[in-house]
């Protein structure tokens, strides 16, 4: 809207701004804030939640230990499996042995062994079979069960942690619009300030107004122009912090693409509170994780209850070349011809009389109890979380009514005093009034459409799903400006057919 009418019954020169007025009002419509070398880069919410799921490092890192666990299970299913050894020893003695009969007897032999095992001499056994099975029982049994409940627990910590980065991704997103609102109003209320400022100079100038009027209305040109720094300070922050999340490079200067004014609502406000609750309590990664913790941690006391009564298996077969020779029958190595050796047997441990067991077992109830309480611990910070989002989106709905009321009754005054204007029945200095109020309704519109938008998303996740993405984004029309380094991809991380995303 322009502040601009014909003077009725007056002289023509208050309708011209002086030169002074001019100087004092321009400049306000462009950044003054230098821009960034790196440039602009226009993003929506989808196009910044889909970077984020691909460029966050803290995602990146959580899903490395998703592969870890894999990892860790796929040793604990070998553990029954046999180890292959293969190899060659040389053995050469010279002095005194002791015959089992107690005689000593001077002696210098030699051997040799090639073939599947090693480490054989005289008449014993291959120490290291070639085929070789050393495992307890009660490991091969429970060890798979807890670090299947491991793998489990690192992929809902990395769905928790993936939805906690979109979450905070979101959250500055909006919180980028708002500035970027902000920004938009301030600048559009110096423009008018300034016509405010231009024309009540003009009449103090003509004699048709007071100069103190004039000096008022330059003050708060003024004052709108610190404004307008101050919001490109702010928008300028939240778009550093943004690119910070997204793995972007800080020197481009993100610009939001979805303007200021958008509600989203994505969850249905006829749900009541209780059933809110039950959902974040069945889907949130959290608890599903700390359940999953509390799950391979009694597998280990198990396993510890189990150790004494369950035996470790030793299975060991060998087969090779050996030959040797000594000072009774020839000292050079001959006689070289194949052996074969198997040895298969079970032992079962009382550690320390049974006292190391005993420890053992208590060590992993310890465990346990902590597990428990770390589930228990999840589940108050989620009913909290879904309980204070939810709060928070009805106070934020109340704030978007009364926001509306408030925005539509300042512009109906604007107008009013504008009208006033134009018919000469009022001085221009009459509206800086209610071009303030207008300002401070449209701030706080666009305030409680980015609380109203933030607080939908964090009851959103707080349910235990990640941010909603659009269907069919935009396409950009640049590729995003990655900061260096960029993340290998996710194949690289924790290699192929280890994650499934949400």
């Amino acid at each position: 809207m322009t502040l601009s009418w014909k003077a009725k019954g007056r002289d023509e020169a208050v309708v011209v701004a002086s030169a002074d007025a001019a100087e004092e009002v321009s400049g306000f419509g462009g950044a003054s804030i230098p821009a960034k070398s790196g440039g602009e880069y226009a993003v929506d919410l989808s196009s910044a939640l889909r970077l984020a799921e691909a460029e966050n490092p803290q995602i990146a890192v959580a899903r490395q230990r998703v592969g870890e666990a894999v990892a860790v299970l796929q040793g604990a299913r070998a553990l029954l499996l046999p180890s292959l050894n293969m190899g060659a020893n040389y053995h050469d003695h010279l002095g005194n042995l002791q015959r089992s009969s107690g005689r000593i007897l001077n002696l210098r032999e030699r051997s040799l062994y090639f073939g599947g095992g090693v480490d054989v001499v005289a008449a014993g056994t291959v120490e290291i079979p070639a085929v070789s099975i050393v495992s307890p029982l009660t490991d091969a049994i429970f060890e798979p069960l807890a670090a299947r409940q491991e793998v489990d627990r690192a992929r809902f910590d990395a769905t928790a942690t993936a939805n906690s980065v979109l979450m905070d991704v979101s959250q500055l997103y909006f919180e980028l619009t708002a500035t970027e609102g902000f920004l938009d109003v301030r600048r559009e209320m110096a423009e008018k300030g300034g016509e405010v400022a231009r024309l009540t100079r003009a009449y103090a100038d003509a004699g048709e107004g007071r100069e103190a009027d004039a000096m008022r209305a330059a003050t708060e040109l003024r004052l709108i122009g610190v404004e307008v720094r101050r919001a490109e300070e702010e928008a300028a922050v939240a778009g550093v912090r943004l690119a910070r999340r997204l793995h972007l490079d800080q020197a481009v200067q993100l610009r939001p693409i979805a303007p200021a004014f958008e509600t989203t609502t994505i969850v249905d406000p006829a749900v009541p509170l209780p059933e809110l609750l039950r959902t974040g309590l069945t889907y949130r990664p959290e608890v599903r994780a700390r359940a999953a913790a509390v799950d391979a941690a009694a597998y280990r006391v198990d396993q510890e209850k189990y150790r004494p009564a369950l035996p470790t298996i030793l299975v060991g077969f060998s087969g090779g070349a050996f030959g040797g020779g000594s000072n009774l029958f020839g000292t050079q190595v001959a006689n070289v011809g194949g052996r074969t050796d198997l040895d298969v047997g079970l032992f079962w441990t009382l550690s320390n009389l049974g006292g190391g067991n005993l420890a053992r077992i208590r060590r992993r109830s310890a465990e346990l109890g902590q597990a428990e309480g770390e589930r228990q611990r999840a589940i108050a910070e989620v009913r909290a979380e879904v309980a204070e989002a939810y709060a928070a989106v009805n106070a934020s709905r109340r704030r978007l009514d009364v926001a509306a009321i408030e925005l539509e009754s300042a512009r109906a005054g604007f107008r009013e005093d504008v009208d006033r204007i134009r018919s000469t029945v009022g001085r221009p200095l009459e509206v800086v009034n209610s071009l303030q109020l207008l300002n401070d309704a449209r701030i706080a519109r666009i305030r409680a459409v980015a609380d109203y938008n933030q607080a939908e998303f964090r009851l959103f996740v707080s349910l235990g799903s990640p941010p909603p993405l659009i269907a069919n984004p935009a396409e950009p029309a640049t590729a995003p400006p990655i900061a260096s380094p960029p993340l290998p991809p996710l194949a690289r991380l924790i290699g192929p057919g280890l994650w499934h995303g949400h």
